[in-house]
């Protein structure tokens, strides 16, 4: 045993009653707490570098530039994936989790505690956020990083199904070919940097409605946010859609 093991004994036999009472154990529900932590952690991360490059980005007057922003976002979501694919999927979005469920590869019972999980690592990211960036905010305000659309809505809502179709069909796809999690991340956060680097100045390029959350409900900058959830929803149930007409399909067995 490690000596973190060790120090960290007491804490965990304290905790395994609730945890036993909550049937979060992994016996009894295949490690969903370990899952609901990645996914906290993960969505923690990745909002951070996502929406926090935006942040950074227009307080310094744009010294990141899009493709700066796009990069920040790409590498962000890459590590994350890396970090927690291997213990929960590395979700990190309700979007990402809502396809897999559409595609049978998330079961019904885990969808709802997996997107309140990224609801709650995005939550947690905003409020760090806040401290650490609210003396950089300018004349008092305190965005973080929150999308919006800066031109018609049409236009953004039309973007946001779009990259976010693309992304939760490339996932779906490298599920169903088994790739590890190198292979999720680079592919991944390099679509991720692609779709920020082109869309970011259109919609925000969120993709994500817990990216969206997060510093929204912190800033508390609703402007245009539905978009940020029905569009991403769109995006994720067509791209479902299409994964089933599409995936390859074991040849049925003609010699019984």
């Amino acid at each position: 045993m490690s000596p973190m093991e060790q120090a960290l004994g007491p804490i965990q036999r304290a905790l395994d009653p609730l945890t036993r009472a909550l049937s979060l154990d992994r016996a009894s529900n295949g490690g969903t707490a370990r899952q609901l932590v990645a996914e906290v952690l993960g969505t923690f991360g990745l909002v951070f570098f996502c929406a926090g490059s935006a942040h950074v980005n227009w307080w310094s007057d744009g010294s990141l530039g899009a493709l700066g922003v796009g990069l920040v976002n790409g590498f962000g979501v890459a590590v994350m994936i890396f970090a927690f694919w291997a213990i929960s999927g590395a979700h990190l979005n309700p979007a990402v989790s809502l396809g897999l469920w559409l595609s049978g590869k998330l079961p019904g019972r885990r969808l709802a505690p997996y997107v309140g999980a990224q609801l709650v690592g995005a939550l947690i990211a905003s409020s760090v956020m806040h401290g650490l960036f609210r003396n950089h905010t300018g004349e008092g305000e305190s965005w973080l990083g929150a999308n919006f659309s800066s031109g018609p809505l049409i236009q953004a809502f039309g973007t946001e199904i779009v990259i976010t179709f693309f992304l939760v069909y490339a996932i779906l796809m490298l599920a169903d070919r088994g790739r590890g999690a190198t292979v999720f991340a680079v592919a991944v956060g390099l679509y991720v940097a692609a779709a920020v680097t082109m869309a970011g100045s259109v919609s925000g390029a969120s993709m994500n409605p817990a990216r969206a959350f997060g510093p929204a409900a912190i800033a508390w900058f609703w402007d245009d946010h539905w978009i940020y959830w029905v569009a991403p929803g769109l995006g994720a149930l067509f791209a479902s859609m299409f994964h089933v007409v599409l995936r390859e399909r074991t040849p049925p067995d003609r010699s019984a």
